[in-house]
């Protein structure tokens, strides 16, 4: 009974009835969340708008909390992808794997890091990871590259696996005008992935409404920060949730439309000017 990444309306309401029917819960197959907002590299076009958020950590106690209600609402949560930013930032790191494996004792957990870090990690860190079965996923940009066969070497050597992703550009994913088609847009997005975030007490459709506060902030615009689901709202159930996730959300409106078309950056250090995003500046 495994949910699709994308399922049209009426497909997902037979299979909502069906599993209803039977007393099952859905299953959530990934999920992600930020430890960190900030980060140490500073990349144009960032998706996650790293380099101008706020110095922000996430909170242990309220992320134990989340995961208990994910726990009430879903089967299982099969992947968990802990994340920033630069999450190695966050000091309690090891209390935030420990907290997922003894909370979602199935999950596939993975420990996302530019790599800069990972040579300064207490044995602490790699003692956890092992003890939690989580892998590390290492996403490599241009001025690491030379790095990776000795970080290869360093989580190998620590028993632990890892995934290597070479990233050269970002997307620039913002349409100034806001007149995208926001089903299209966001039909198109989920064909090829889907990245729902967990975020103090919310579930979003995508990294992008849940840290669309920064951008705003910081370029003083209004682009709207909808599309998400509170958790821990009375009578929710997971259905709930999973039938709010595969709905479009007014963010999309400022969304290009279509992975395949998308204008992309070459990978450069950010301005910190709103061109960084813009995909009419490419």
């Amino acid at each position: 009974f495994a949910m699709s990444r994308y399922l049209p309306a009426s497909a997902f309401g037979m299979l909502e009835r069906t599993r209803k029917a039977a007393g099952l819960k859905p299953n959530l197959n990934y999920l992600e969340v930020h430890l960190a907002d900030h980060c140490n590299l500073n990349c144009r076009g960032c998706g996650h708008f790293a380099p101008i958020a706020d110095k922000w950590l996430a909170d242990l106690p309220d992320y134990e909390r989340d995961l208990r209600q994910l726990q009430r609402l879903f089967s299982s949560v099969r992947k968990m992808r802990l994340m920033g930013g630069e999450h190695l930032l966050n000091p309690q790191i090891e209390g935030f794997i420990s907290a997922t494996r003894a909370i979602l004792p199935k999950a596939k957990i993975k420990v996302c890091t530019n790599g800069i870090l990972l040579s300064q990690m207490p044995e602490k860190f790699w003692e956890t990871c092992r003890t939690c079965s989580a892998g590390i996923d290492l996403s490599v940009y241009p001025p690491l590259k030379g790095e990776v066969p000795a970080l290869v070497r360093l989580v190998e050597g620590n028993g632990l696996s890892i995934d290597v992703t070479y990233f050269d550009f970002f997307h620039a994913f913002f349409n100034r005008k806001g007149d995208t088609d926001i089903k299209a847009a966001f039909r198109k997005c989920r064909e090829r992935e889907d990245m729902p975030m967990l975020r103090e007490g919310k579930i979003y459709v995508c990294p992008k409404p849940a840290t669309m506060h920064y951008f705003n902030k910081k370029y003083g615009l209004n682009v709207p920060q909808t599309g998400f689901i509170d958790i821990h709202a009375p009578g929710i159930n997971g259905w709930d949730v999973m039938r709010r996730l595969s709905e479009a959300p007014a963010v999309c409106s400022h969304c290009t439309l279509g992975w395949d078309t998308i204008p992309v950056f070459p990978w450069s250090a950010s301005k910190l000017a709103l061109d960084d995003w813009d995909s009419s500046t490419c």
